[in-house]
């Protein structure tokens, strides 16, 4: 090779790494994780202060932004709830969050730094990402702090921008309410508010008898009776029948604030009005569709509120044929038919609630990969399907390349169906459908096992309630986010079916 003509080879790969290393990806993994945990351990100024991780917007903390910003900003917490010496605030860290926890730990509530990510995009189309932090009890940005980058973004992270994503850092907020099948998570971070709010009493302690709510004063039901025995559990106060030792009742109620959006307040109140003891409260927003006021008509069919959550789709990054052919339903009175390549049994899954009945899912491998199977029941929600085992944790399906994928599927009667593929991932959709999601990549799939792991279960012929509604769009933006980031190494294939009477 000439000279002038090697040289010029070797340029034109020294651009071309240069603009590899430089993507987005690249750059927030090698460059900005190691320089903002490094910062966060070592800075003084942070030292002994705790952090909350957002997406700025306008300069100020955003409760709803786009799927890449919150994307960026969840693998910058992963990094540093990873890294010893940073102190993450409790809402993004947990601490004291979790229904097992039996201690309130209230030292996290209070934030004393943002760190946040900007997302803006450049007259000639690249889009630029930088990271600041905000000193909320000067309120002032820290100087010397930040980072930056410009560039291109890819097809997939171009897509992610435009989908809107919901923060769920901010969840009770207005912008991000709780969901009327959320009680529980409400019930847990009302609980945390109030027993901090406990703590900080000193006058007396508070024995309180849970006031039972009616359905017509409490759409939420339990909520009460959650609240109540969190509380208990964390010593916050103390649960007494004895109606001579009660000093105190504890109460929800939930306020129209507009249409389905309603504010929901718990509060313990002092049976004496004399006493030292404090009125306490806590609140959260919440969606409650079709809630109705205590004494309120019904309304008339016009005035029926909407639901939370439409029947829309969401947008899940496809591989397509990369990973897996097209997929199918082997429905058969022979057992064997079913099995597994090499599986000498006629144990073939527990759907068949005989011998003589299996039905199995077949796709072709056009790839190695580890393959999820998921069933969007009509009317019934999102399950994950336990295969022939039914492991309580998500079994993935190994795959090999050339070979044809067989997954036992709850039986379908046999006889005429109408099955077509589908390139969409509906929140309501109006038939059964099956999803097949490969992952070529181990590590990716650990990460997708492990949000699978959300899913309900199904180990039956029999119908399993899924996941629905506003939940199952939650899981799913989050979802996608996830096939987002890991693009190159997933497909999947899905497959509507309708039983022809």
């Amino acid at each position: 090779m000439r000279p002038a003509l090697a040289l010029l080879c070797l340029s034109v790969l020294s651009l071309q790494a240069h603009a590899t290393e430089r993507s987005l990806d690249r750059w927030f993994d090698r460059e900005l994780v190691p320089y903002v945990t490094s910062q966060l351990v070592e800075h003084p100024r942070f030292k002994g202060e705790s952090v909350m991780f957002v997406v700025f917007e306008d300069n100020v903390p955003a409760s709803v932004s786009n799927a890449l910003a919150i994307s960026l900003r969840d693998r910058l917490l992963d990094a540093a709830l990873n890294a010893p010496g940073v102190i993450v605030g409790r809402r993004q860290g947990g601490a004291g969050a979790g229904p097992a926890a039996q201690a309130v730990d209230c030292t996290r509530d209070e934030v004393h730094y943002y760190v946040g990510i900007s997302l803006s995009r450049r007259i000639d189309g690249s889009h630029g990402v930088g990271v600041r932090a905000f000193d909320l009890e000067d309120n002032t940005w820290v100087s010397g702090f930040g980072a930056a980058w410009q560039g291109a973004l890819s097809s997939v992270q171009q897509q992610a921008v435009r989908r809107s994503h919901a923060d769920a850092t901010f969840r009770g907020a207005r912008d991000v309410p709780f969901t009327a099948d959320e009680s529980d998570l409400l019930a847990t971070r009302l609980a945390h508010d109030l027993s901090c709010a406990l703590l900080r009493e000193t006058a007396g302690r508070y024995i309180v008898a849970a006031e039972q709510a009616s359905e017509a004063e409490d759409n939420l039901g339990v909520t009460v009776q959650l609240v109540s025995n969190n509380l208990a559990r964390h010593d916050a106060l103390e649960l007494s029948g004895n109606e001579q030792q009660v000093n105190a009742t504890l109460s929800g109620r939930a306020h129209q604030i507009d249409g389905s959006l309603y504010q929901y307040w718990l509060t313990v109140t002092p049976t004496d009005a004399d006493a030292e003891l404090s009125t306490l409260s806590a609140s959260a927003y919440v969606l409650l569709p079709g809630y109705r006021l205590a004494g309120a008509p019904p309304p008339r069919n016009d005035e029926m509120p909407a639901p939370a959550v439409l029947n829309a789709t969401v947008d899940i990054p496809r591989g397509g044929d990369a990973l897996l052919g097209p997929l199918r339903i082997l429905k058969s009175q022979d057992p064997r038919s079913c099995a597994r390549p090499g599986d000498t049994s006629l144990q073939t899954t527990t759907y068949s609630e005989s011998q003589s009945q299996c039905s199995v899912l077949i796709a072709d491998a056009r790839a190695d990969a580890i393959v999820f199977v998921l069933a969007h029941q009509a009317n019934f929600g999102l399950v994950r399907l336990g295969g022939p085992d039914c492991r309580e944790r998500t079994a993935p399906h190994v795959v090999t390349r050339g070979a044809a994928m067989r997954y036992p599927v709850p039986f379908t009667a046999i006889g005429s169906s109408e099955m077509r593929e589908t390139g969409e991932w509906r929140i309501a959709p109006g038939v059964d459908t099956y999803y097949a999601f490969a992952v070529s990549d181990a590590r990716a799939a650990r990460e997708f096992a492990n949000h699978i792991d959300a899913l309900p279960l199904r180990c039956s012929r029999s119908l399993r309630r899924g996941l629905e509604n506003n939940a199952l769009h939650l899981w799913l933006d989050e979802f996608a986010v996830l096939a987002a980031r890991h693009a190159p190494h997933v497909g999947w294939r899905a497959l509507e079916i309708k039983d022809v009477l």
